[in-house]
């Protein structure tokens, strides 16, 4: 028979675990803010060790083959296969940056012509202004612009340099600087990290024993769910991701090919910048925008109107299609409203960076898959 006591209980039950969620919520914000790069070279070997888990079991039944020996071997082929991956991409990505390097230093060498070029464009948009206003402009462009770029040879670049503000170049210096001078150590972290994964995968059958030790079957059970959803909900964010980044290489490759067989577009690269801007599309902080958008404005500077509109068009495109599809797909995969995966990429990024966009969905369906397999109760 329930008393007066019960409600009074059944408040305090639910302060409690509301505080006991809080708490946790809180340590994973502090986890994931001041520790998470500190143990990340730990958690990677780990979860490394646990994905070769399935094809080192596979080999030691099959072929009878060591468990350590197949253990190296896979760990080593992992590592050969992302180091030649890396040297690849870099390869491309040298050669791709000195033909930029060469395509700068042929436009800087015909600044003037372009300074002026640009002048004389401004004179004849102004052509609807009152004659007054129309003649102080023109002369002004004359004996600032025009004059000095035309007679003032190497003098005439070295004063308009002189007279730029670099002010706004700092940020960017410092940030390369700042990442140089990380180097050593990010250096020192994949070298632990690469020692760390050997250990790991070997001993990963020991590690999970001695976990699982410290917790009561109950935990135990809750940590064998948590890991089964973990590697389900990457595998299907990756395939999220992946679909996303090939709708955005496709739209680009498919508005710059239909650009080249118009005539719109003349230029070589075709695939390198579809490779780029789906990649950069893939980085919530920077996006498509990075390279259609400065691209466009220069065409529409030299004077190309129709590659600046496609251009433009296609990056219209990309974002409309990106926040339509990007949701949806989420969702489809990870199993979760559009809304709730929307609100956990923006509040993932908002605390922790691009790092957290990529977690937060992930986060969220393994609290809803616990919950509804009632290891955890954080909702009905």
């Amino acid at each position: 028979m329930p008393t007066l006591r019960d409600p009074t209980k059944r408040r305090l039950e639910r302060i409690i675990d509301t505080t006991y969620y809080l708490l946790i919520l809180v340590a994973f914000y502090l986890f994931m803010r001041y520790a998470f790069w500190l143990v990340f070279p730990f958690m990677f070997a780990f979860f490394l060790a646990a994905i070769m888990q399935r094809p080192m079991n596979f080999a030691h039944r099959k072929f009878k083959m060591k468990k350590k020996f197949t253990a190296v071997m896979l760990v080593l082929l992992f590592y050969l296969v992302i180091v030649s991956i890396i040297a690849a991409l870099g390869m491309r990505l040298w050669a791709s940056a000195t033909n930029f390097a060469s395509f700068l230093t042929e436009q800087v060498q015909n600044l003037p012509d372009l300074v002026i070029s640009l002048a004389e464009r401004a004179s004849e948009l102004t052509r609807w202004l009152p004659a007054s206003m129309r003649d102080s402009l023109d002369t002004w462009l004359s004996y600032n612009v025009i004059v000095p770029m035309t007679y003032g040879e190497d003098g005439a670049l070295t004063s308009l340099v002189s007279n730029i503000d670099f002010a706004w170049f700092r940020a960017p210096v410092s940030g390369v600087l700042s990442f140089a001078g990380r180097i050593p150590a990010m250096a020192v972290a994949v070298v632990i990290t690469v020692i760390t994964s050997f250990f790991m995968t070997i001993g990963y059958d020991d590690i999970v024993r001695f976990i699982k030790r410290q917790l009561p079957q109950k935990r135990q059970d809750a940590l064998s769910a948590a890991k089964r959803i973990l590697f389900s909900s990457l595998g299907k964010l990756l395939k999220a991701y992946t679909i996303i980044m090939v709708s955005t290489a496709g739209q680009v490759a498919i508005g710059l090919t239909i650009m080249r067989l118009l005539g719109i577009y003349n230029g070589s690269y075709l695939w390198t910048i579809v490779a780029v801007v789906a990649v950069l599309d893939f980085l919530p902080a920077v996006g498509a925008g990075f390279v259609l958008t400065p691209w466009a404005l220069y065409s529409l500077i030299m004077g190309q109107f129709w590659l600046a509109l496609g251009l433009i068009l296609i990056y219209v495109t990309i974002t409309i299609v990106h926040q339509i599809v990007e949701p949806k797909v989420m969702a489809a995969n990870l199993g979760l409203p559009p809304v709730v995966t929307i609100a956990a990429m923006y509040m993932g990024l908002q605390l922790f960076g691009i790092i957290g966009i990529l977690l937060a969905p992930i986060l969220m369906t393994l609290l809803k898959v616990l919950n509804d397999e009632g290891v955890i109760k954080i909702w009905k």
